[in-house]
């Protein structure tokens, strides 16, 4: 009787310990879900180091898209997209990482769609309790690697399938009936036929398992995802009324990934029960209900591709709206038609105590101003905002006006070593994809930093006056910034001129970092040597080369 109350008073002990831990992980959950919404601390250390990962789904979308309608890859790189894409990454799940990734590098139409809207994230952001319990259920999908390529699987499901697959269900029915003939026929040969057969499998299994586990996790993962669907759907009813047909059809499919994903959660609960798991493992049942898991899905392609959208945009929305809360101001666009732009108060995403300013644009401007006076951060501020007007539905400005129109840049300029360009033809190739796609019938703003700086002044200026003429004629808004005066004179009553300057104090020099109406006619460049301590041999040369 004493071994009895012992045992059940270890047994009560350990129960008491796994429901005191489970109680503390909710707890922690529940703190990081309530404190982590709207902080500006709020940064993924890990995503960069899978934003191979993270960028599939937008690997597979920019298929259906032109050229115009995608922030290419040195827009990207020029802009440090991926610097505001992780700074507006507030996801707690795979998909809504992609989905944000996607959303950020398409800015042509995806058609109606009710989840992904500004709209969606003005709900969440007003309904904290339903927005709790969502975030709850996606931050139990979480972002495991192997989940990433959950939205390949049904595409991919035959490379997916495990080699001789039917040969499974054949040593399944050959372990089982050893030991009933065994019975049966009182054969101990029967006996130790099964003996045999069940350490065959458990080698081929463990085999197998090895070279298959990240497949095995991925189809575990869109079980898990079509379970969040339907939790959220239960959460909020009035936004999920475009998947419910859809999680309806994958009800069986669903039934199938589940059991599946108890056979995978039985292998990480510990090591009494992966004990058991190794005289599980050679009935080969895992395999089984894989394969036919697969075989299920893989008819269901179109409705899971709705679940994974509707999971990932629902997360998408959060992130917006927690994103906002996190800046210091922002705004809901308007969209507006035709060639107009207007900002109030923008300022760049990425800086911390940053300097706003308005600007309105009607025709194409060119921008001058002298050294590290803040025109390169400007245009990028109009870009990037433009970009996240159309994807986020959010501009880091009091008030913002933009058209529906692509985002293109040439402003990060680089010599490429690899292949041998130098700076020049790296830079007339960037114009030339400019010149390529303002032909595309699609409205185009184009940012261009210190046109043509490459090359002698000469040709610069008589290049740059054929450039800024040929877009001129063109469909798009641009804004060009540059040093040499004559190009603004030149095109002054063409284009609109504005300038950003410094001012001298005791020596010192001074930014404002304020845009100005007009042309900015002063220089810094030999003053900022001495600034900076320069020798005042070079220094004094150098002015006296101005007289």
């Amino acid at each position: 009787m004493s071994i009895i109350i012992i045992g059940a008073s270890i047994a009560a002990v350990v129960v008491a310990v796994i429901v005191i831990q489970n109680i503390r992980y909710k707890r922690a959950i529940d703190y990081r879900i309530r404190h982590s919404y709207g902080s500006s601390e709020r940064i993924d250390r890990d995503a960069p180091d899978r934003l191979e990962n993270i960028a599939l789904l937008y690997e597979r979308e920019k298929k259906l898209h032109s050229e115009c309608d995608l922030v290419d890859g040195i827009t990207w790189d020029d802009l440090d997209m991926q610097s505001v894409f992780l700074r507006a990454n507030h996801t707690d799940s795979y998909a809504g990482e992609q989905c944000l990734y996607s959303s950020m590098h398409i800015l042509g139409r995806r058609g109606d769609d009710p989840v992904l809207s500004s709209e969606t994230a003005d709900f969440y952001d007003k309904n904290e309790e339903k927005r709790n319990r969502v975030r709850k259920v996606l931050y139990s999908v979480g972002k495991p690697a192997s989940a990433y390529y959950s939205i390949e699987v049904a595409d991919d499901a035959e490379s997916r399938a495990l080699p001789h697959r039917f040969i499974y269900p054949l040593l399944l029915a050959a372990l089982i009936a050893c030991p009933l003939l065994a019975l049966i026929l009182k054969s101990p040969l029967f006996m130790l036929l099964g003996s045999g057969i069940y350490f065959t499998n458990l080698i081929i299994h463990m085999f197998l398992k090895s070279s298959f586990e990240s497949k095995l996790d991925t189809l575990s993962a869109v079980g898990t995802t079509i379970n969040a669907a339907n939790s959220i759907s239960a959460v909020v009813p009035e936004l999920s009324g475009g998947v419910k047909e859809s999680l309806r059809k994958l009800k069986r499919s669903s039934a199938i990934l589940n059991i599946l994903n108890l056979s995978r959660l039985m292998v990480d609960s510990g090591d009494t029960v992966l004990l058991l798991t190794y005289l599980i493992d050679p009935f080969m049942l895992d395999f089984i209900i894989y394969d036919f898991a697969l075989s299920s899905f893989a008819k269901r392609k179109e409705e899971y591709a709705k679940v994974y959208r509707f999971v990932g945009e629902t997360d998408c929305s959060i992130a917006i709206a927690s994103y906002r809360r996190s800046l210091s101001s922002y705004c809901v666009p308007e969209i507006s038609e035709g060639k107009r732009m207007s900002f109030k108060g923008i300022y760049h995403p990425l800086i911390s105590s940053p300097v706003p300013n308005d600007i309105t644009q009607e025709r194409n401007i060119v921008l001058t101003g002298s050294n590290a006076s803040g025109k390169s951060t400007f245009i990028k501020s109009v870009a990037i905002n433009i970009i996240l007007a159309q994807s986020v539905f959010t501009c880091t400005a009091e008030s913002a006006c933009v058209p529906e129109c692509g985002v293109i840049t040439s402003m990060a300029v680089r010599d490429d070593l690899a292949s041998g360009e130098s700076y020049y033809i790296r830079e007339i190739k960037y114009l030339k994809r400019m010149t390529e796609t303002v032909k595309q019938g699609r409205l185009l703003f184009l940012a261009i930093d210190e046109i043509l700086k490459g090359t002698n002044t000469k040709e610069r200026i008589a290049a740059s006056k054929a450039v800024l003429h040929y877009f001129n004629d063109a469909d798009c808004m641009l804004m060009v910034a540059t040093h040499d005066v004559e190009l603004a004179e030149a095109f002054d009553g063409i284009y609109e001129n504005y300038y950003f300057c410094e001012q001298l104090d005791e020596g010192d020099i001074k930014f404002d970092y304020r845009l100005h109406k007009g042309i900015c006619r002063s220089s810094n460049a030999i003053k900022l040597l001495s600034v900076i301590d320069f020798p005042e041999e070079i220094t004094d040369a150098a002015l006296a080369e101005l007289c």
